[in-house]
């Protein structure tokens, strides 16, 4: 099975993601003329692209292929949730879905590992469930 995360932003949303990752668009050269490493170069050629278009709008894609993957009918309550209505924690997540938070620990971390979902930190040292794309495509 195939499963392809879909992830859409417009340039800016781009330009702003590289400062996150590496401050300036001069810092990232430095690193990759030190690195030659072709990530470095592919994100810097971009950079500079949507610097100049920066209404544009990018889909990236990132594939999964594995054939252990099973997605319950919770899993996809979980996803659609957590898009849709952007709990504060994964008891937020819980309540919002009336189930019992110990019963949605677990599912979420799979979720997590499986590279659907990823954390931020909240207050109280919680976790904010967020989704890292806009579509899951399955192929099978």
């Amino acid at each position: 099975m195939i499963i392809t995360l879909v992830k859409k932003q417009t340039g800016l949303e781009f330009i702003s993601e590289m400062e996150d990752i590496y401050k300036s668009i001069n810092e990232l050269e430095k690193l990759f003329k030190r690195t030659n490493n072709m990530k470095m170069y592919v994100d810097l050629e971009n950079w500079r692209y949507y610097k100049e278009n920066p209404d544009e709008t990018i889909e990236t894609t990132e594939s999964l292929v594995t054939n252990k993957l099973s997605l319950s009918d919770l899993d996809l309550i979980i996803l659609n949730t957590i898009k849709h209505e952007k709990p504060r924690s994964i008891r937020d997540l819980a309540n919002k879905i009336n189930k019992d938070v110990s019963n949605i620990q677990p599912k979420v971390k799979k979720l997590e590992k499986e590279g659907f979902i990823k954390f931020e930190d909240g207050i109280k040292n919680s976790k904010i469930p967020y989704l890292t794309f806009d579509e899951i495509k399955l192929e099978i």
